[in-house]
C-alpha cells in the first residue's frame, strides 16, 4: 500500500485539510501537541473505521459532522476511501461512506467499509467493525508509546498479544475447538453406547418371537386343512339341502297355483261374462253419438286466417295504437307549450319577447296535426276490435271441431270395442279349457311331494352342526392370524430396534476411533507444530531484534535477545540489565528495535502484506544526537518505498526526501510543505 492524499475536514484541530503523499521518506515535523499524530489516527481511522475509539476522539469539538477521505495505491490501482462522523445528541456515530474503486464509486456502510478495505489490503483478519486491524498496527503503524507499553507487559500477556500478530491464534483456536469436538464425540459414544445396552437381550426376544411364529404357522396350517375339508362336507350337505328345498319350493308352487289356477278359471268365466255386457253398452252408445255428429259436421269455417296469424295482427295493432297515442300526446304537449308561449309573449327557455302571431299560426297547424292524429288513433281501435271479434269466432269454431274430432274418435273406438271384445271371448273359452286341464297335472305332482319337509329338518339338524365345527374352526384361524400378525409387527419392530442399536454400536465404536485420533494425535500434533512455529518465528525475530539494536547502539559491549516468551533482555558485560532501568534513549532504542523486528516477521506470516509503507510515530523520544544519525542507516537498510515519520525532532530532516511542517495556531492546525 502506498498514500497518495488525505483530506480532513473538522477532524480534532483540522478545519479543513488535504495533504499528498509522495514516495520516498515523508516527516511531519511540529512542536508537540500541534496536530501531528492526529494525521495517523486519521489514516487508520479512513482504512478501518474508529474500531475501539470514541467517535468523540476525533470530530471536531463543536462540529456536527466531520470526514476523512484517503486516496492510496495497491497493486498500481488506486482507491478513495471516505467515512464520515455525525453528531447526533450526545453520541457520536458513523455515517454513510464510499469507496471509489477502478470499477466505480461504491456507498457502503461503515462495516462492509472495513470489509473491501481488507479485501483489497489482502488482511486475512476479523472484519468486527469494533477491532483493530492488529496487521496494520504491527507491520504498518504501531505508535512509539504503545510499542513501549508492550515491553512492560507481564510475559504471558506479552505472549498472547504476540500470538495475534503472529497468527499463532489459528493453532490455539484449532485445539480448543478440537477438544471441544472430542468432548461432543466422547459424550456422542455414551449416548450411542447406552443406546445400544440392550442389544443381546433384544436379539434373544427376537429369536422367542421368531420360534412362536413358526409354531403358530405350523397350527395355522392344520386348521386350514381340516377348514377345506369342513368346506367341502357342508357344501355336498348344502347342495343336497338345496334339491330338496327345491322340491319342497316346487311343491309350495304347486300348492299355490292350484288356488291360483282355479281363481283364474273362475275370472276368465267372470271376464266373460263382462266382455258380453260391455258389448252391449257399446251398441247403445253409438246410436247416441251419431245424433251429436250431425250438427257439428255442418257448421263453416269463419276465415281463412290461423289463430296465430290474428294474433300477430292483434299485436301488431296494439303496437301502431301504441305509436299514434305517443305521436298524439306529444302533439298535444307542443300545442300546450305553443298556447304558453302565445299567451305569455316571450321565450320559456332564454326570457325572449316572441312574436304571437307567428306562434298563432304554429297553434292551428298543430291542432289540424291532433285531429289528423286522432283519427288514425280511431281507426286503429276499430281494427283491433273487429280482429278480436274474429279471433274469438275463430276459436269457437275449433273447439267445436275438436269436439267433432272427439266424437269420431268415439264412434270408432265403440266399434274397434265390439271386434275386440268378441275376439276376447273366443280366446277367453280356449284360455279356459287349457286351466282346466293344468290345474288336474298339478294335483297329481302335489300328492307326490307331501314328504319333503321331514327330509328337510334332518338334513339342516346334520348342517348346523357342521357349520358350528367350521365356525369355531375359523375363529381359531382368525385368532391364530392375527397372532401371528402381531408376532411380525413385534418382530419388525424389533429387527428395527437391533438395527438401531447395531447401528448405535458401530458409530459408538467409529467415535471412539475418532476420540483416540483427536485425544492421542490430532491435538497434541497441534501443541507440537504451534511449539516448533513459534520457537521459529523466536529465533527469526531474536536476530531481527539484535540486527536493528546493533544499529541503533554503538555499544559493543552491550547487546540484546528475547526468551521464549519473547521478553527482551538487555545485557552488558555478560550481565544482564531490566529494561526498566535503561536510559530514555536506550529504552526507545530498544522498543524502536522490538517495532521494526515485529514489522519484519508479521509481514512474513500475513498473507498478502508487502513491505511498501512503513509509519513511525515519534521512533527517536529520548534519543541522543549520535542516536538520531542512527535513523539515517535503518531507513536505508529497511529500503521501503514509502516512510511516513512523525516527530518534533529537526535533526531528522536531514533524512527525509520530503518534509511537512504542521503547526497549530489559535486551536487550528495546518499542514504546509518546507522549502
Amino acid at each position: 500500500m502506498i498514500l497518495k492524499a488525505l483530506e480532513l475536514e473538522d477532524i480534532r484541530s483540522y478545519d479543513n485539510v488535504k495533504v499528498d503523499f509522495p514516495q520516498g521518506t515523508i516527516l511531519f515535523e511540529g512542536a508537540t501537541g500541534s496536530g501531528k499524530s492526529t494525521l495517523l489516527m486519521a489514516i487508520e481511522f479512513a482504512l478501518f473505521g474508529l474500531g475501539s475509539l470514541k467517535g468523540g476522539s476525533l470530530l471536531r469539538l463543536g462540529a456536527k459532522q466531520g470526514s476523512v477521505t484517503l486516496t492510496f495505491e495497491v497493486e498500481g490501482q488506486q482507491y478513495t476511501v471516505h467515512r464520515t462522523l455525525e453528531r447526533k445528541g450526545k453520541s457520536i456515530h458513523q455515517g454513510l461512506g464510499y469507496i471509489v474503486e477502478p470499477s466505480g464509486r461504491l456507498s457502503l456502510e461503515a462495516s462492509e467499509l472495513k470489509q473491501r478495505v481488507l479485501e483489497i489490503l489482502h488482511f486475512n483478519e476479523p472484519e468486527d467493525p469494533k477491532a483493530q486491524s492488529w496487521i496494520y498496527r504491527y507491520a504498518v503503524f504501531t505508535p512509539q508509546e504503545e510499542m513501549k507499553t508492550i515491553l512492560s507487559y507481564k510475559p504471558d500477556i506479552r505472549l498472547q498479544t504476540l500470538r495475534k500478530a503472529f497468527r499463532l491464534e489459528e493453532y490455539k483456536t484449532a485445539q480448543d475447538n478440537a477438544g471441544k469436538l472430542d468432548f461432543e464425540i466422547r459424550h456422542k459414544t455414551v449416548e450411542f453406547e447406552t443406546a445400544a445396552r440392550e442389544l443381546e437381550p433384544k436379539k434373544k426376544i427376537l429369536e422367542s418371537k421368531e420360534a412362536e411364529k413358526n409354531e403358530k404357522m405350523e397350527t395355522l396350517g392344520k386348521l386350514k386343512d381340516r377348514e377345506n375339508e369342513l368346506d367341502r362336507g357342508l357344501e355336498k350337505l348344502r347342495d343336497d339341502l338345496q334339491k330338496l328345498q327345491d322340491d319342497k319350493v316346487k311343491l309350495g308352487k304347486l300348492q299355490a297355483e292350484i288356488p291360483q289356477l282355479q281363481t283364474q278359471i273362475g275370472d276368465k268365466n267372470g271376464e266373460v261374462s263382462s266382455l258380453t255386457d260391455d258389448c252391449e253398452t257399446a251398441r247403445k252408445r253409438l246410436g247416441e253419438l251419431k245424433q251429436k255428429l250431425e250438427p257439428l259436421e255442418k257448421e263453416k269455417r269463419p276465415t281463412s286466417e290461423t289463430s296465430e296469424q290474428l294474433e300477430n295482427s292483434i299485436e301488431e295493432l296494439v303496437k301502431q295504437e301504441r305509436k299514434l297515442r305517443g305521436i298524439e300526446n306529444k302533439i298535444e304537449a307542443k300545442l300546450e307549450d305553443y298556447a304558453k308561449i302565445e299567451k305569455d309573449k316571450k321565450c320559456p327557455t332564454c326570457d325572449r319577447p316572441v312574436d304571437a302571431k307567428a306562434f298563432h299560426a304554429l297553434v292551428i297547424k298543430k291542432q289540424k296535426e291532433k285531429q289528423k292524429a286522432a283519427k288514425a288513433v280511431e281507426s286503429c281501435v276499430n281494427k283491433l276490435e273487429q280482429a278480436h271479434k274474429l279471433l274469438k269466432a275463430l276459436e269457437r269454431f275449433e273447439n267445436n271441431q275438436e269436439k267433432l274430432e272427439e266424437f269420431r274418435k268415439q264412434v270408432k273406438g265403440y266399434k274397434e270395442t265390439l271386434d275386440k271384445n268378441g275376439l276376447k271371448i273366443k280366446k277367453l273359452k280356449e284360455e279356459i279349457a287349457v286351466l282346466e286341464k293344468d290345474l288336474t297335472q298339478k294335483k297329481k305332482e302335489a300328492e307326490g311331494l307331501k314328504d319333503v319337509q321331514k327330509k328337510i329338518d334332518e338334513l339342516e339338524n346334520s348342517i348346523k352342526g357342521t357349520d358350528k365345527e367350521l365356525t369355531n374352526t375359523r375363529n381359531n384361524i382368525s385368532s391364530m392370524r392375527q397372532r401371528i400378525t402381531d408376532l411380525t409387527s413385534e418382530i419388525q419392530e424389533l429387527n428395527k430396534e437391533i438395527k438401531k442399536m447395531e447401528n448405535a454400536k458401530k458409530a459408538a465404536d467409529r467415535l471412539k476411533d475418532f476420540h483416540v485420533w483427536l485425544s492421542e494425535y490430532f491435538i497434541n500434533t497441534l501443541a507440537l507444530i504451534e511449539r516448533q512455529v513459534l520457537i521459529s518465528i523466536n529465533q527469526d525475530f531474536n536476530n531481527q531484534f539484535q540486527k536493528w539494536f546493533a544499529l541503533l547502539v554503538d555499544d559493543l559491549t552491550k547487546d540484546v535477545n528475547v526468551d521464549e516468551d519473547f521478553t527482551p533482555t538487555v545485557r552488558q558485560d555478560g550481565y544482564d540489565q531490566d529494561v526498566d532501568f535503561l536510559s530514555g534513549g536506550e529504552k526507545t532504542s530498544v522498543a524502536l528495535a522490538y517495532r521494526l523486528a515485529l514489522n519484519s516477521i508479521v509481514q512474513q506470516v500475513s498473507i498478502g502484506m508487502k513491505s511498501n509503507l512503513l509509519i513511525l510515530d515519534e521512533p527517536t523520544d529520548g534519543f541522543s544526537k549520535e542516536q538520531l544519525y542512527k535513523i539515517r542507516e535503518i531507513l536505508r537498510e529497511l529500503q521501503c518505498p514509502q516512510v511516513v515519520m512523525v516527530s518534533h525532532e529537526t535533526e531528522l530532516e536531514s533524512f527525509a526526501t520530503h518534509i511537512l511542517r504542521v503547526t497549530k495556531t489559535g486551536g487550528q492546525s495546518k499542514v504546509e510543505v518546507s522549502s
